[in-house]
């Protein structure tokens, strides 16, 4: 016990630990430097690779930075092309669904009258290209040529893109 007691007043001189306080303060302002240059370094980095500050980059310097945004380019197409792949498939499973919902929803229909059967066949959903403008025509003609509805008016144009400046589906400013 008494050696216990000895060893206790030798680590707790006052002396002694004001002596350990300037020590690690010198440690963590030098851990702290370091840091600050770590972190510069990386602002210099992160500049250079949105192509900012490349005069003072030497030829070598510039091919490997080239190198790298090639890199990365790379793996961002590549999960680009995961990402839509992933989305056309699951596009797929729900037009799948859906083309069964469909037709699931057709067996409920009563049989169509005579007259509409060619529209209803024209426009089967398993087909993807549109009905044709004659199928339409006949169909909303069918329907509006219901005494129960008021005069309604219509005609159908050709389609006609968006002009070019105008952003499109795809196309969208940021």
């Amino acid at each position: 016990m008494k050696e216990i007691l000895e060893r206790y007043e030798r680590n707790s001189d006052p002396l002694q630990i004001d002596a350990v306080i300037p020590r690690d303060l010198e440690y963590w302002s030098r851990e702290a430097a370091k840091a600050k240059e770590e972190l510069d370094r990386c602002h210099q980095k992160n500049r250079h690779m949105l192509g900012e500050d490349l005069s003072a980059l030497s030829l070598k310097e510039l091919e490997e930075l080239e190198q790298q945004l090639d890199s990365g380019l790379r793996r961002v197409r590549c999960r680009k092309d995961q990402v839509l792949r992933d989305q056309i498939d699951e596009l797929t499973k729900q037009e799948c669904f859906l083309r069964e919902e469909n037709r699931r929803l057709r067996s409920k229909i009563p049989v169509p009258k005579e007259n509409t059967e060619p529209i209803l066949d024209e426009m089967n959903m398993e087909t993807r290209e549109p009905p044709s403008a004659e199928i339409v025509e006949k169909e909303l003609s069918l329907q509006l040529n219901n005494p129960t509805w008021p005069d309604v008016r219509f005609s159908l144009r050709p389609y006609q893109p968006p002009p070019s400046d105008t952003p499109t589906a795809n196309h969208r400013p940021n």
